[in-house]
């Protein structure tokens, strides 16, 4: 069995449409290490997958990564082999983004990745990262971390801060409304990729980590 992580339903929205999602088994994590790893470690304890996917969006930290592309931290036919970090936050504008990549050296960068790494290896299971990207190097989100967190994890409380400082701020709203289009368009390639890679069986995992 395949199990295939997202952080949350609005990333595998599109992939749960298609008939190959009823192959595998889905878990929506939650947004960061701490959610992740507790609902993998449940998920693993109720039914031992054969491999894990790492699914959803990721940020791009290189000018060649665009909205929309695959990245994957293997050889695969779906997406571009790239180097993943995970972030304790949102990174929420093109500085926090340089200053990541500085310190880490990574192409790309999520949220849940090490947590759902390190449950796979004690676990013994195989297990790959597999994402698309939702916004560029140079974007910038338009809205602080902490907020973003928050309609990530609790949409409906996060929502009058959220109409107050687009209201307030003309490039907030440009910088979020970009956000929104470049999550649409992963929301879609992500669900292409899953298909293709689930379909054919043909991925190769990138091992237990160990």
């Amino acid at each position: 069995m395949i199990l295939v992580t997202f952080a949350v339903p609005f990333e595998s929205a599109a992939f749960r449409k298609r008939a190959v999602s009823r192959s595998v088994r889905i878990v929506h994590t939650g947004v960061g290490m701490d959610a992740a790893r507790v609902a993998l470690e449940n998920a693993v304890c109720e039914s031992m997958p054969e491999r894990v996917i790492a699914s959803g969006f990721a940020g791009a930290l290189v000018p060649d990564i665009h909205i929309g592309d695959i990245v994957c931290d293997m050889e695969s036919k779906a997406g571009r082999q790239s180097r993943f970090a995970t972030a304790h936050e949102v990174l929420a504008n093109a500085i926090s983004k340089r200053e990541f990549r500085e310190q880490t050296g990574a192409e790309v960068v999520d949220m849940e990745t090490d947590a759902i790494r390190e449950v796979c290896r004690v676990a013994n299971i195989q297990v790959t990262a597999l994402r698309a990207i939702s916004d560029e190097a140079e974007d910038d989100l338009g809205l602080p971390p902490e907020l973003l967190h928050l309609l990530a994890r609790h949409p409906l409380r996060a929502m009058p801060k959220l109409v107050h400082m687009l209201l307030a701020d003309k490039s907030n709203r440009q910088g979020f409304m970009r956000l929104i289009r470049g999550c649409r368009q992963a929301q879609m390639m992500l669900a292409d990729a899953l298909e293709q890679e689930i379909a054919s069986r043909s991925f190769r995992s990138v091992g237990t980590g160990e």
